[in-house]
């Protein structure tokens, strides 16, 4: 017999992206009911991998730059990505970052 299961919001995948759209999902409703799915342990989601990590533009002193996290993000993508919403993703994704480190989630700054 199969079991079904019923969720309001189905997020795809347990890197920042995905956990930051539960917790957006989660104030807008604390009745919705939420299913975050990952085809890997939470350990080995792409945020945290070698590849992973964010777009954020945090340390322009030290040489970091948008237009690099631009093609970092379209090149991860295999260029399918859509390079607008690529550049306002490394536009606004700071304020997330800063954010996330409020809340207190432990990240590696460098």
């Amino acid at each position: 017999m199969t079991e079904v299961l019923s969720y309001d919001v189905l997020i795809m995948g347990s890197g920042l992206a995905g956990l930051r759209a539960a917790i957006s999902a989660a104030s807008v409703d604390k009745n919705l009911s939420i299913a975050v799915i990952s085809k890997v342990q939470v350990m080995r989601s792409h945020s945290v991998s070698a590849e992973g990590g964010t777009a954020a533009v945090l340390f322009e002193e030290e040489g970091d730059n948008r237009e690099s996290h631009i093609y970092d993000t379209i090149r991860g993508s295999d260029f399918l990505a859509d390079q607008d919403v690529a550049e306002r993703l490394v536009s606004e994704v700071p304020f997330e970052i800063y954010q996330l480190d409020h809340w207190g989630m432990p990240w590696s700054r460098k």
